[in-house]
């Protein structure tokens, strides 16, 4: 039997099938803050935004667990709600050269390839099993922080060009660090989680065939 819920957030995640809770209104927030920075990058104003929203993406969960408002629907978001809020931010610091080329097209395939994965384990299995955890979430936000640190940089070319050239070299090793020693073995887990789950298609374990004959001879010796 299920536990009623205790608190005032537990019973208004449950009244809404798990849809309202604070992890999800963050992550909303977040959303939204990230698609309005997305262009205005180049902007300490932009930047001031941005860089919150994409943190926001280390909290949910943290927030979740806290309050007693784990939810499907929140675990979905936290999986995929922050794919968007990268490539969006990626497409921007791509068109303005905000950051090297080499290092967007990076950070954007690391991305790409949990997307990948994770849509194969949610078509191919009965059960998902492939789900975001501490590594996975510092994975990609070094990868994405890095990213941001090189924009960082370009806006404090003009002023500060010294301290441009040290945030710009940061943004790369820490980019390129995050994916090479903590995304690619994130994806080759996810990988094997996915082809080691129970697929759709696999047919439950047959029975073996009944001997009559065999049946019956010991009906008339027993």
């Amino acid at each position: 039997m299920a536990e009623a819920p205790d608190s005032a957030l537990q019973r208004l995640a449950a009244a809404t099938g798990g849809v309202v809770t604070p992890a999800n209104l963050l992550d909303v927030i977040a959303f939204v803050g990230a698609w309005w920075a997305g262009p205005r990058l180049g902007t300490w104003k932009g930047y001031a935004v941005g860089a919150p929203s994409y943190f926001a993406d280390l909290a949910d969960g943290i927030i979740a667990r806290r309050t007693g408002t784990v939810t499907r629907v929140g675990e979905i978001m936290d999986h995929v709600g922050d794919k968007p809020k990268i490539f969006w931010a990626a497409w921007h610091i791509w068109r303005l050269r905000f950051a090297d080329r080499p290092l967007i097209a990076t950070v954007a395939a690391y991305n790409v390839a949990n997307a990948v994965v994770t849509g194969y384990d949610l078509l191919r299995n009965a059960e998902p099993g492939v789900f975001p955890d501490q590594r996975a979430k510092w994975a990609m936000m070094t990868s994405a922080t890095g990213m941001g640190i090189q924009v960082a940089a370009k806006n404090a070319e003009r002023t500060h060009p010294r301290l441009a050239r040290a945030l710009h070299v940061s943004g790369a090793l820490g980019s390129y660090g995050g994916v090479a020693f903590l995304g690619i073995p994130t994806t080759v887990r996810y990988w094997q989680t996915a082809r080691n789950g129970r697929s759709r298609r696999r047919r439950p374990p047959v029975s073996p065939p009944h001997n009559n004959a065999q049946s019956k001879h010991s009906r008339r010796t027993g």
